[in-house]
């Protein structure tokens, strides 16, 4: 305590035992007993202010300390404030234990070890004492402050629980989190909040007593809500598509002219008013306007330095034409089979006779005798005789030695499969970099399923792209691609294929299909094939005795117009022109419509 404070409490003391003897002198009071003067009251005053301080200080010391002369006698003149003060500081004392209590509690629940028994034996509880009651200081402590649940009895089994987290440590056990109840806030009464001088162990703060410790919580996680980042994901899709679906629509509006559809509508309601001068004469007019002229030639820009007209001529830059790449090369002269043979023969002995050269200068080593069993004789006379066995097994050695260095370099030199497929596609574009041709083709009759597979199959052997159209009438092949294959597919339409043979029933022996000296058949073999019967069986057979075969128009396109060969079936008119699109719809009248020359005669 400090000096300040025990200066005040001597001079309360002074005064109290000031006040003490004016009380006791008869001189102060009035002769008719009646109230009492104005020193006197302010006596009383100082008396009882000093007994309430005692009490304070006697609750917070937790003893009962030596009482001053003055202090008794000041509690001897004011005898109701002594039992004031002591009811105040056990209600104090009462309302610290209960908090006391309240955090213990709280404490076990989150941990259940903490509320094990320390002891086998129990131990009677206290007699609870009755809250007093009344008002003002003699008020009883707050109704949430008061514990008045019974404790249920704990099993053993509880006692060795394993105590919770106090914060959840993944989203799934947030909602098993505990919840921290709230902190009680306890009354105090509004003389013992206002008073500055009380003891620090008594004195209230914002959160309770600093007896009782305010309990820290852990932060929990806090997690992302379900399907946020999948919103923003789908928010972000939205927007790019809505940005494409824009573009789409402007290079659309942009190729069918409706960006400008409101310049032109201002064209053809008010025609633009002539230039002064078109571009073409505004580098030869100072003033860029026409009135130079009827002034005169002398001032127009003609033959003066800045004229665009000078003394030199310009020479357009050559372009290539596209049909110089078509151009046909002059093929060589293609010799005889004799012809040929005597061309090898000669190169070879040329080249033989080179490297004997070579070898009579010293320039290479000369090669190994070849020695095979039927010159063994010849080359080996001394040695072949001596040990004939051991000779004839080292020459059939040496010949399988060079069968396997020979079998070696053809096998290294030939194209595997994947090697041989690319080779293919290489001539393939080869062959469509030089032009797209296209040809239509007229069928009497194409129900034969045999006629169907050649059709289809021979198309895509040649990388051919098209439409293969069935109508009730007639049947129409449309095939677009390389001029080479173009041209072998209409040998194959006009001669190759029987249109009047069907085919052949299942189990029987292979035919020889006619023309087995071109390069492929329609099962991509030679000579003999199979052909597999596509159709139904049990259906009506038709007639192939006129059935034929007509090319209807042959001829260069720019680019193709299908990107595979595909079968299509197609009852009406209207459904074939659908296929073939607006581009080849004319096709199709024309095939309907074309007769071949024989039948146009009569």
């Amino acid at each position: 305590m400090s000096d300040r404070k025990r200066a005040w409490e001597g001079n309360g003391d002074t005064n109290a035992s000031k006040k003490q003897k004016s009380t006791v002198t008869p001189s102060h009071a009035t002769p008719s007993g009646g109230a009492l003067s104005g020193d006197a009251l302010i006596a009383q005053k100082r008396a009882e202010i000093a007994a309430k301080i005692a009490a304070m200080k006697k609750s917070a010391l937790g003893g009962s300390p030596a009482t001053t002369p003055a202090s008794a006698s000041a509690s001897a003149t004011a005898s109701p404030s002594p039992p004031v003060a002591e009811d105040m500081a056990r209600r104090i004392a009462d309302v610290k234990k209960r908090v006391s209590e309240q955090q213990s509690k709280l404490s076990s629940r989150d941990n259940p070890y903490m509320a094990m028994p320390q002891n086998k034996k129990k131990a009677p509880p206290p007699p609870a004492e009755p809250a007093p009651q009344g008002a003002g200081l003699k008020m009883a402590a707050h109704p949430l402050l008061l514990d008045n649940t019974p404790t249920a009895p704990q099993s053993k089994k509880d006692r060795y629980k394993p105590m919770q987290p106090k914060f959840a440590s993944i989203k799934a056990n947030v909602r098993n989190a505990p919840i921290p109840p709230p902190a009680p806030t306890p009354t105090v009464s509004m003389e013992t909040s206002a008073n500055p001088y009380a003891s620090a162990a008594s004195a209230p703060t914002e959160s309770g007593f600093d007896g009782a410790p305010k309990e820290r919580v852990g932060r929990q996680f806090r997690f992302n809500p379900k399907g946020k980042y999948v919103q923003i994901a789908n928010q972000v899709r939205q927007e790019a598509q809505l940005e494409q679906l824009k573009q789409r629509i402007a290079e659309s509006a942009r190729k069918a002219g409706l960006d400008s559809e409101f310049e032109t509508l201002e064209k053809h309601i008010r025609r633009e008013a002539p230039p002064e001068a078109e571009w073409w004469d505004a580098a030869l007019l100072p003033s860029k306007s026409y009135n130079d002229i009827e002034e005169g030639m002398q001032k127009l820009n003609i033959r003066n330095a800045d004229s665009p007209i000078t003394l030199y001529i310009q020479h357009p830059i050559p372009i290539p034409s596209p049909m110089d790449k078509n151009k046909v090369v002059a093929k060589p002269l293609k010799l005889t089979k004799k012809e040929q043979k005597k061309m090898r023969k000669q190169r070879r002995q040329a080249e033989l006779q080179d490297k004997r050269d070579r070898i009579r200068m010293g320039l290479i080593p000369p090669d190994a005798p070849k020695v095979r069993l039927a010159n063994l004789m010849k080359v080996l006379t001394s040695d072949a005789v001596q040990d004939p066995t051991k000779v004839e097994a080292r020459v059939r050695r040496e010949v399988a030695i060079r069968k396997h260095q020979h079998e070696k370099m053809n096998a290294e030199r030939k194209l595997t499969d994947e090697q041989r497929r690319e080779k293919i596609d290489t001539k393939k574009h080869e062959e469509e970099k030089k032009g797209i041709y296209g040809a239509v083709f007229k069928v009497k009759t194409l129900s034969d399923p045999a006629h169907r597979f050649k059709v289809r199959k021979n198309a895509e052997q040649r990388s051919l792209t098209g439409v293969c159209i069935f109508h009730p009438n007639f049947s129409m092949v449309y095939v677009e691609g390389a001029a080479k294959f173009v041209r072998e597919y209409k040998r194959l339409m006009l001669h190759r294929i029987a249109w009047t043979e069907p085919a052949r029933e299942r189990g029987e022996e292979d035919v020889e299909l006619e023309d087995a000296e071109d390069d492929t058949t329609a099962d991509g073999g030679k000579g003999k094939g199979k052909v597999a019967i596509e159709g139904d069986s049990e259906a009506a057979p038709i007639s192939l005795e006129d059935n034929q075969c007509w090319l209807v128009w042959e001829g260069q396109l720019r680019d193709r117009s299908f990107n595979n060969f595909k079968p299509k079936s197609c009852p009406t008119d209207g459904a074939a022109k659908e296929v073939l699109g607006q581009k080849l719809a004319g096709y199709w009248d024309q095939t309907k419509n074309w007769k071949p020359e024989e039948e146009e005669l009569f």
